[in-house]
């Protein structure tokens, strides 16, 4: 099934340069709701994409920041164009590239808005996104740092893969640490000052900043959730997280172990969340080692996820790395097949 968002190009951007410029013109761009800001790293042919789907949004009052994370090949060029057509978008450039959370941090330190809505140059708004979330996280009580909602994946064939809808809300505390439930990141919609509380993002982390900003947010505020499908992610070959059926079992173990050294303390001090964390450490490396073909390594560290944890699903990864990493992608393809399938959105 194939994105029903248009790809972009100089020809729509000439076509409504006055449509937008005449909007613009009567909107009072310099104090918007809400800030949506796009990291875009060597990605030409799809951040136009990302773009044009806010551009599409039923709301009007949004600003667009647009962080250029030291591109050498055109994604400049592309967003210096969008920020030429219209009055709401602005472009930043990085001299060199510095990492995902420093250009998640110059386009937060760019945002005006009251609240702020981080979208990956990949993935794609619903039209409905941010006029939806806006009425919704005006209605939380003080102590919500905003709102996220459900999601859906396609692969590069434009194909559905899995329904992002994990459903958790209110506190998320110490769960979080576990399980990233508050996701997928670019359907978040974030109070602004919650953002200033905790201090942005982590610099000092390359990967999983997406998850680490999410447990720093649930240990102050409480989260809201929208149970509509919002946002579309979409993989392509490039994609840094992996195979989309499966991820990729190396960085999703660099992650973990990040975030066990960071969080060490914490999950010292929640036992129960420390042990199923641990769990699914075990898990990844298991996975990651099947990657490496080493069946062996892999039959153990399934076995420690087992012992952590038992549940059904780390009792079935023992006889499933007989078969290697082939066999459980298979599986895991099939069950988020069976997902889509019952799922209509």
């Amino acid at each position: 099934m194939a994105s029903r968002l248009r790809p972009h190009g100089k020809g729509r951007i000439a076509t409504d340069r006055t449509a937008f410029l005449n909007r613009c013109a009567t909107h009072d761009v310099s104090d918007p709701a809400v800030s949506v800001t796009i990291p875009v790293y060597n990605r030409p042919d799809r951040v136009g994409d990302a773009i044009e789907s806010v551009r599409d949004q039923t709301l009007d009052d949004w600003e667009l920041i647009l962080v250029n994370d030291g591109s050498t090949d055109g994604s400049g060029d592309v967003i210096d164009e969008y920020a030429t057509t219209d009055a709401r978008i602005h472009a930043h450039h990085h001299d060199e590239n510095r990492g995902i959370s420093a250009a998640r941090n110059t386009g937060l330190d760019a945002a005006t808005g009251e609240y702020v809505c981080p979208l990956d140059s990949d993935d794609r708004f619903r039209p409905k996104k941010l006029d939806r979330q806006l009425s919704y996280v005006r209605s939380l009580p003080d102590d919500y740092c905003g709102c996220y909602t459900a999601g859906v994946s396609y692969d590069a064939d434009g194909d559905r893969i899995e329904t992002i809808r994990t459903g958790a809300s209110g506190d998320l505390w110490p769960e979080v640490l576990r399980r990233h439930d508050f996701r997928p990141h670019s359907s978040h919609m974030v109070r602004r000052s919650c953002l200033d509380a905790i201090g942005g993002y982590d610099a000092d982390l390359a990967r999983g900043v997406d998850w680490d900003i999410a447990i720093r947010l649930a240990r102050r505020f409480r989260v809201g959730f929208i149970d509509e499908i919002l946002i579309e992610r979409h993989f392509a070959d490039d994609n840094v997280s992996g195979n989309p059926t499966a991820g990729n079992p190396t960085y999703q173990v660099t992650i973990r172990e990040h975030l066990r050294e960071k969080y060490a303390d914490v999950l010292a001090a929640y036992p129960h969340v420390g042990r199923q964390f641990d769990a699914r450490l075990a898990r990844h490396r298991g996975l990651a080692a099947l990657e490496a073909e080493n069946r062996w390594r892999a039959c153990r560290q399934f076995a420690r996820a087992m012992r952590l944890e038992p549940t059904l699903e780390h009792a079935l990864l023992v006889p499933l790395s007989v078969g290697g990493l082939s066999v459980y992608r298979r599986v895991s393809a099939w069950r988020r097949e069976q997902t889509c399938l019952g799922d209509g959105s």
